[in-house]
């Protein structure tokens, strides 16, 4: 059966989302049928487990729980499904914004994603039960934390002090609203591509397509970037959170873009002196570097400002050895 692809992966996706721990791998079955196959399987697997998630939540969900939040987390799955699936399969025809490169594609989905966690969060605002749920976590990190400082009575101390469940909720809305939850759904969205495309090499030794060799950013980025600084900065000066807010947002997609540029400069010379399984090794030590505390801050921040500096050096320009043939081509 020619579809039989796009049906397993989509049982395999709803059995994810319905394991716990495994679950933020539920998007990986889509890509792995979207590179495995092709773009059109990985359509019809993203509506079968749109399907089959809405039937599990209402199904398993009626009996106690509020409808507003049953359809909140029936529609924050299906962004995220929908969003991934477009980054990962995008039409070949159609409008031209729904076949822009694929690092657009991504922050545009990432968007997407976060826009609905936020309004899961919000229709769940006065459930004490999904409150406690989070308090009860955040006791936990501040708890385990506190038992790490050992015997040493000052760390004990400032843990008591400054690791405190309360503490640790203000920072995580703080965080989130500042450009957390947009880089959380950027991770789950990358993080799925990735494993799909290692996953597609191993089962069909297709090669990966580095579609970030090639990405430029828009000079204007530069500007947008430039005015969510000083956004930022007029925001925390005069308390107006709803432009800091914003701003902080743009600052994140400003950066991503630029890392991304990053990411193409440094592939454009590995590229030159690398083996397709090499390449592949690279890809699979930039997963790991992601969930490296401290390599990852370093690593993403020389990215980040190695793609801001193209803007004045011209790090992939096409090397020309003595004077073109053609008048006016080497001015």
């Amino acid at each position: 059966m020619q579809v039989a692809p796009a049906v397993i992966g989509a049982a395999v996706s709803v059995a994810l989302v319905r394991s716990g721990f495994l679950g933020f791998l539920f998007l990986l079955p889509i890509g792995v049928v979207a590179y495995c196959f092709s773009p059109r399987y990985a359509r019809i697997c993203a509506v079968l487990v749109i399907l089959g998630n809405t039937a599990f939540t209402l199904f398993t969900g009626s009996g106690g729980y509020n409808p507003r939040e049953l359809w909140a987390d029936i529609l924050y799955l299906t962004a995220l499904t929908t969003a991934f699936t477009w980054h990962a399969a995008p039409p070949a025809r159609g409008p031209a914004f729904f076949r822009m490169p694929t690092v657009y594609r991504l922050i545009a989905g990432s968007v997407i994603g976060a826009l609905a966690f936020a309004l899961v969060i919000y229709t769940a605002r006065d459930d004490w039960g999904f409150y406690a749920l989070i308090r009860e976590q955040a006791e936990a990190l501040a708890s385990l934390y506190a038992g790490a400082s050992g015997a040493d009575v000052v760390q004990q101390s400032l843990s008591a002090q400054y690791m405190t469940a309360d503490i640790i909720l203000e920072t995580l809305r703080v965080v989130g609203l500042r450009g957390g939850i947009l880089v959380s759904c950027m991770l789950l969205f990358f993080v799925s591509r990735q494993i799909s495309l290692l996953i597609t090499w191993l089962v069909r030794h297709k090669p990966v397509v580095n579609s970030a060799v090639g990405f430029h950013v828009r000079a204007e980025c530069i500007w947008v970037l430039s005015f969510a600084l000083l956004s930022i900065l007029v925001g925390m000066r005069f308390g107006i959170a709803p432009l800091e807010i914003v701003a902080w947002n743009v600052l994140v997609i400003c950066a991503i873009l630029y890392m991304a540029q990053g990411v193409g400069i440094a592939l454009f010379f590995f590229a030159r002196i690398m083996s397709p399984a090499l390449r592949i090794f690279l890809n699979l030590a930039i997963l790991v570097m992601i969930f490296s505390p401290g390599i990852n801050a370093v690593a993403l921040g020389v990215l980040i400002l190695l793609g801001i500096a193209e803007n004045w050096v011209p790090f992939r320009a096409p090397k020309t050895n003595g004077p073109s043939s053609t008048p006016g081509m080497g001015e």
